[in-house]
């Protein structure tokens, strides 16, 4: 019985001093790391539009991180109400037309990226706390997992109706299928009563401040003109075949690419969903072209070496006391085309000023203003950061 008593207060004072470097987690920070992940290697968060990754996905995330730090900390498993979250987050991916394996995905990566955080925070003393932390985390990854699971495929049988998801099938032999079209694939369209031919112009559109059921609305309107197009949450995608032109109304953010061939047209719908939620990021409205926002699509696609130019860039810009001026003088130097008066005015300052700053800018970030090269770094970093404002 001793023995046995032992053992359970090692493995207590084991579990505590896991729960120590648990309570260290910055919830904030360690979510923007998921989020960016799940952005990077998913498809499936690839397409979803960037305003409801900044809102429901960032919310679901931080609510995980601070479930599993309060089950962790208070030696439980999750209550069934703290999981409704989850099982709502997943009925709304597979509405959308998520694949189940890309929300597990993220389930399973946001774990592994938790665990990581926990590990790097482990201070040398606290290394045997992380044996246990290992199985908390597994049993917590778990459960989480065949929640969002159940919850998906339930969804799915009920909310998803047939007919989308013969949509979504059509939209993906369309893209994929060279030559002449399967008997499967005209069949397919046939019955939904949308055409096939050659090329196609895939396109798509979003109507800032509506929600799902508006573009629900919109994208059945479409298809009732004989057009391709889904829903995608608050965006729709499609296709235009040859001879079709679409409509926009002026409160629409509409994206139209160049006719393309089937079977090669999955980059460019991929590419259309990109300029959406870019020029929707940058207050755009009416209709949009990929040159339109070419340096700001170049960013998009390389978010972490954009972050990186962003980091080399800014990151010595930013601090307290006058390093705060720093940024926003850049800013306003470069809205006045290098105009030295006019960045002057804009920011109420007197032009000897504004030259000290812009001398300080050199100095701390080793770059030259009026090197043509070190300035498209400059031009660069502050496109990427006004693309995501709260990384500033």
């Amino acid at each position: 019985m001793a023995a046995t008593e032992g053992l359970e207060l090692v493995a207590l004072s084991d579990h505590e001093v896991f729960s120590r470097i648990v309570r260290r987690l910055d919830i904030e920070q360690v979510t923007q790391r998921m989020v960016a992940a799940f952005r990077a290697s998913i498809s499936g968060y690839r397409r979803l539009p960037e305003v409801l990754v900044e809102g429901n996905i960032v919310d679901v995330v931080e609510h995980n991180l601070e479930v599993f730090r309060s089950t962790t900390l208070a030696g439980r498993e999750p209550a069934d109400v703290e999981l409704e979250a989850f099982r709502i987050s997943a009925r709304l991916r597979a509405a959308e037309g998520m694949p189940l394996e890309d929300l597990l995905h993220a389930y399973r990566l946001g774990g592994r990226l938790a665990w990581k955080s926990v590990v790097e925070l482990a201070l040398p003393g606290e290394r045997d706390g992380l044996l246990i932390g290992a199985e908390i985390v597994m049993r917590y990854i778990d459960i989480v997992s065949a929640t969002v699971a159940q919850a998906y495929l339930d969804a799915r049988q009920h909310v998803v109706s047939e007919e989308e998801r013969r949509l979504r099938a059509l939209l993906a032999a369309l893209c994929e299928e060279d030559g002449p079209p399967r008997a499967e694939t005209a069949g397919l369209a046939s019955r939904l009563g949308l055409p096939v031919t050659e090329r196609y112009r895939p396109f798509a559109l979003t109507v800032p401040g509506e929600g799902p059921i508006h573009h629900g609305q919109l994208a059945a309107q479409l298809r009732a003109q004989g057009i391709l197009a889904l829903t995608e949450g608050d965006r729709i995608v499609g296709l235009l075949a040859e001879g079709q032109e679409l409509q926009a109304a002026p409160a629409m953010l509409v994206a139209v690419e160049m006719l393309a061939p089937r079977g090669e047209l999955s980059s460019v719908v991929e590419r259309v969903r990109l300029v959406i939620d870019v020029a929707r990021r940058m207050g755009h409205s009416g209709q949009v072209r990929v040159d339109d926002i070419a340096i700001e699509m170049l960013l998009a696609g390389n978010p972490q070496t954009s972050q990186l130019l962003a980091d080399r860039v800014l990151g010595p810009l930013r601090g307290g006391g006058r390093r705060a001026e720093l940024e926003p003088t850049l800013r306003a130097f470069l809205a006045a085309k290098t105009d030295r008066r006019s960045a002057a005015a804009a920011l109420h300052i007197h032009t000897n000023t504004l030259d000290y700053r812009l001398r300080r800018v050199q100095e701390l970030t080793e770059l030259r203003l009026s090197d043509p090269h070190d300035m498209a770094l400059v031009v660069l970093a502050l496109g990427y950061s006004a693309l995501h404002p709260t990384d500033r």
